[in-house]
């Protein structure tokens, strides 16, 4: 082959991935269809955190990866070999209020975002607080706090498109997601997150200041200010979004870095 035919060929090809790499981060929305609950901290009364755990996000999304769907396992989590099996990777989702997601379409107002308390126990809370007056000795009440349907959440995915469609949280509710693509560039140096970042993800950067939350498996950080690799991200309308790079030792299969 001529060495011009292999220069057309080579720049066809750096066209073609660089085609692909744009399509590779997206601003995703998530708006659930049920009563929606997970519970961060639990003491008689299971209460979530602001934020949805990315690592939840992560397996709802990698459905395609057979190998960490599993279907009988121990009791011990295998997140870390998980992990390097994902070819999506999702930042913590973020509550937005004024958004939500019904038939494939988009809808504003003030749809879902708040918590309501519901008891797991089969007896009502009137006639077991009447029971304890009386002296009568029952279990004691129950409850989650969940998000009301339509409750809609923001974040990031990196990596490619997830199903439009996914389950998730303590009873694998249904909920829908769109994706809204963004062009970005990578750099390093100081950047403030726009998301925020599980402390699992921040192995190749330094946290300079944030607020740190309880959360499971690992911690959340709002508000971070982070000195290491990030994308920087713009969408269609200009707006910009700086999203930490995370960690490739970790994630080996994820086709960003």
């Amino acid at each position: 082959m001529s060495r011009n035919r292999l220069k057309k060929l080579h720049r066809r090809r750096e066209r073609r991935v660089d085609s692909l790499e744009k399509g590779k981060v997206y601003l995703a929305y998530l708006t659930v269809h049920d009563f929606f609950f997970y519970v961060s901290k639990e003491l008689k009364v299971g209460l979530p955190q602001r934020y949805i755990s990315n690592t939840a996000l992560m397996y709802a999304l990698n459905t395609h990866v057979s190998l960490a769907q599993r279907v009988f396992s121990d009791i011990k989590p295998h997140y870390n070999e998980d992990f390097k099996l994902f070819t999506i990777y999702a930042t913590p989702a973020v509550p937005v209020p004024t958004l939500a997601l019904v038939g494939g379409g988009t809808i504003r107002g003030g749809f879902g975002g708040n918590l309501v308390k519901i008891t797991y126990n089969s007896v009502g809370e009137s006639l077991a607080f009447a029971m304890e007056k009386e002296g009568i000795n029952i279990p004691k009440i129950g409850a989650y706090y969940r998000y009301t349907p339509l409750t809609t959440f923001r974040f990031y995915v990196l990596g490619g498109k997830g199903p439009s469609v996914i389950r998730i949280g303590k009873k694998y509710i249904p909920a829908r997601v769109s994706y809204h693509k963004l062009s970005y560039v990578k750099k390093k140096g100081v950047f403030r997150c726009s998301h925020p970042v599980s402390v699992q993800d921040l192995k190749n950067g330094r946290l300079l200041s944030g607020v740190p939350l309880p959360a499971l498996p690992y911690p959340i950080i709002e508000d971070a200010i982070i000195e290491g690799e990030y994308l920087e991200c713009k969408g269609e309308r200009g707006d910009r979004h700086f999203i930490l790079l995370p960690p490739r030792e970790v994630y080996e299969s994820l086709q960003i870095f």
